[in-house]
């Protein structure tokens, strides 16, 4: 049985206060890269990329462009071409449409389709085999002689050597033939095109053949035509009674006659509405109890209502002449007595008249308007008769004009069809005929066309230039080393504390102990980043509840000991008591930073953590003290997992504010991971181009998976090459502080 005590659960850390742990993604350093861009390459790296491989870069490019040079020397002796180049123009295009002249203009679609259409006919299988069994002078070329006679396999290489180009906005056409022999060259085009000429004026011909036999039959087709059209127009003017001048009299004749007829119906038209309108008035004036002027007239008129007012009148009188007797008087009474009873007859006969020429005077208006509307039928009967005729008299005028202006037509069309077969036999008394000429004819080439030295060399240095960026970006594709910030972005979820330069890039480290560069060389680029650190870590956690703190790494000989030395240096000079430990039992490397003896140390501790002092060594450092790792024992994973660490750190806190454990790497030891998670923070040293980002992640995640609290990452002997980190910082550096010593030199 074992008689250490049992495993014990992680140790939580003293609260003075709260605590302020660093989440992933705060705290960055210059040149971090935020987290959501750290998959993506930006200029600045491919830069980068491209400063880092310049000697390679340069290399392949001096390189390429030497064996463009040989090889344009080689292809010039072997496997020269020199291109004859002639150009023909195309004439206006051929229509097949009888009335349309082939002559003219043509507009640019009209062109360009022509061009793409005689570049098909060059190009065309036919014309090649013409051409190479016909042309004498084609089949004595040296050119031709390297077939032995076989037609269709200098066919086939003659496809490859033409170049049949249309040249856009122009009506020209450039044909090129590519061969080793100048001469050549030149009469494969020119025969090429004369047998396409000859071609061309034949079909020409026999277009212009076929174009005058439909004239001639079109011109046949009208005249018979005409004639049809001469005897239905005398027959139409007999009918209309054309006069000389053309006028058809009987149309003339019904055209007055339906006007005046049309001019008296809107007169009847007119009075009927009138009348209608009088009568619907008075109608309606009758009905409303009101008496017309006219009906009023003629009561004022009637004779017995006269004679009646004139009795009255009478009786008035004589009562005015009585009124000096009094009303009492019998004359008077008598006398009013005869004025009422006239007064009553006088009014029931002016009724009774009034009501009689009421009855007349709207049968009076009833008659008239009947009268009128009896008018307008008949006249408007009258007008439909003419109507009909004058439509009829249209109708054949119609077609009289139709007939002229057919005879017009086809008048017009057999004077053009005259001026056309004029045209074609004038045509094809020319001795051009054909649809394109020459333009320029080819001469002897005295230059090759191929190769070009620019053209070579260019396309050597491209080479040159793309296979060495390839392999540049290759490699810094396949690199999964951790060189940069970047490639620590790119692990995800891990908080950079800073960047150590390599020591051969730092002049004042030369002769320095570099675990205590920060004291023995306060001055240096590795002290000021060294500080940068400690300053960092005290931003990114609190260090009052942050105290016992493991430095550990991926893998070994990554730099624990030295940022470990320098961190404890770092903290014990800003004032803080430090307690250094070695807990690398497999590899302890502080007892001969400090020069102490490694007899006893922190194993002892751990079997008595009250009495640690015992084994605690000063330095020469203010403030920082030492405890080597003594013996390795046994079983040091399992004192680690024990209680016997948790009673050591704080027997140890009790008189120090913090102890900084110097471990092995976590990747390969138990004991750091068993340290891990009993401490308050753990810090990860990464040796730039070492360790890989795959080892980092493992790094990640076990800490993760043990529960350890991760503070952060330093990124240790970064170097300072063409492309890298810090060559231009360390020279600045100290420019700055007015340093004479030598910059530092780049790989």
């Amino acid at each position: 049985m074992t008689t250490l005590p049992q495993t014990t659960t992680v140790r939580v850390p003293r609260t003075t206060g709260p605590a302020t742990l660093m989440v992933p993604g705060m705290g960055m350093s210059a040149g971090q890269v935020p987290l959501g861009t750290a998959g993506q390459m930006t200029g600045a790296d491919a830069w980068r990329v491209i400063r880092a491989n310049m000697v390679l870069i340069i290399s392949s490019v001096v390189i390429f462009a030497v064996l463009g040079v040989v090889a344009y020397f080689w292809l010039a002796r072997y496997y020269p071409r020199y291109a004859a180049i002639g150009l023909i123009e195309v004439q206006p295009t051929l229509v097949l449409d009888p009335l349309k002249s082939s002559e003219g203009v043509l507009d640019r679609n009209s062109i360009e389709l022509e061009q793409r259409t005689q570049a098909a006919y060059l190009t065309h299988d036919s014309l090649l085999s013409n051409v190479l069994q016909r042309s004498t002078d084609l089949r004595n070329t040296g050119w031709f002689q390297q077939f032995k006679g076989d037609v269709s396999a200098a066919k086939d290489d003659l496809v490859d050597r033409l170049t049949i180009t249309p040249i856009p906005d122009t009506k020209v056409i450039k044909i090129q033939a590519s061969t080793s022999d100048p001469k050549d060259a030149k009469i494969i085009v020119e025969q090429l095109v004369e047998q396409h000429l000859r071609q061309q004026g034949e079909i020409r011909r026999n277009v212009e053949l076929r174009r005058s036999q439909a004239l001639n039959e079109m011109r046949n087709l009208n005249q018979i035509r005409l004639n049809e059209l001469n005897e239905q127009l005398r027959q139409r003017g007999s009918k209309l009674a054309v006069d000389a001048m053309g006028v058809p009299g009987h149309l003339n004749a019904k055209e007055t006659e339906a006007g005046h007829l049309i001019s008296m119906l809107a007169e009847r038209e007119s009075d009927l509405e009138a009348a209608k309108s009088a009568y619907e008035r008075s109608s309606a004036q009758l009905q409303s109890g009101q008496d017309p002027a006219d009906v009023e007239e003629m009561v004022a008129r009637d004779q017995l209502l006269n004679t009646y007012r004139s009795n009255l009148d009478t009786i008035d009188v004589q009562l005015a002449e009585l009124q000096k007797l009094g009303d009492e008087h019998p004359a008077v009474k008598q006398a009013k007595a005869r004025h009422e009873a006239l007064s009553r007859k006088y009014e029931d006969l002016r009724a009774e008249q009034a009501s009689k020429y009421r009855a007349a005077y709207l049968d009076r208006l009833k008659a008239t308007m009947t009268i009128q509307q009896l008018a307008v039928d008949r006249m408007t009967k009258q007008a439909e008769e003419v109507r009909s005729d004058l439509a009829g008299l249209t109708a054949d005028l119609n077609v009289y004009l139709v007939l002229l202006d057919e005879q017009k037509t086809v008048r017009d069309t057999l004077t053009k069809i005259g001026k056309e077969l004029e045209d074609i036999r004038s045509y094809q008394s020319r001795a051009d005929q054909t649809v394109v000429l020459w333009a320029q004819r080819p001469d002897i080439p005295d230059r090759m066309s191929f190769p070009k030295p620019v053209i070579i060399e260019a396309l050597a240095i491209m080479m040159g230039l793309a296979l060495s960026l390839g392999v540049a970006f290759l490699k810094e594709m396949l690199d999964t080393s951790v060189r940069s910030p970047r490639d620590i972005a790119r692990v995800g979820q891990l908080n950079l504390l800073g960047i150590v330069p390599d020591e051969q890039d730092d002049p004042q480290i030369a002769g320095v102990r570099l675990p205590l560069a920060i004291f023995e060389a306060p001055h240096s680029i590795v002290a000021e980043q060294l500080r940068q650190i400690r300053t960092r870590l005290q931003h990114s956690v609190s260090l009052d509840t942050t105290r016992a703190i493991l430095i550990t790494s991926a893998g070994p000989d990554d730099g624990k000991t030295t940022i470990a030395a320098n961190l404890a240096a770092g903290l014990a000079l800003n004032g803080r008591r430090i307690l250094l430990v070695d807990a690398n039992f497999r590899k302890p490397q502080l007892h001969a930073v400090f020069s102490v003896n490694n007899d006893k140390g922190f194993a002892n501790a751990l079997a008595a953590p009250d009495e640690f002092a015992q084994y605690v060594k000063e330095t020469s450092i203010p403030n920082l003290a030492v405890m080597p790792c003594g013996p390795r024992p046994p079983n040091a994973t399992e004192l680690l997992e024990s209680q016997l660490l948790i009673d050591f750190i704080d027997h140890v806190l009790d008189d120090y504010d913090h102890i900084i454990f110097d471990s092995a790497p976590l990747l390969f030891v138990s004991e750091s991971v068993a340290l891990a998670p009993r401490v308050d923070g753990v810090v990860t040293v990464v040796r730039a181009g070492q360790n890989s980002r795959g080892a980092l992640q493992r790094v990640r995640d076990t800490l993760r998976q043990t529960k350890a609290q991760q503070i952060g990452v330093v990124l240790n002997a970064v170097k300072a090459q063409g492309g890298g980190y810090y060559a231009r910082n360390i020279r600045t550096y100290y420019e700055y502080q007015g340093e004479t010593t030598a910059p530092v030199k780049v790989p």
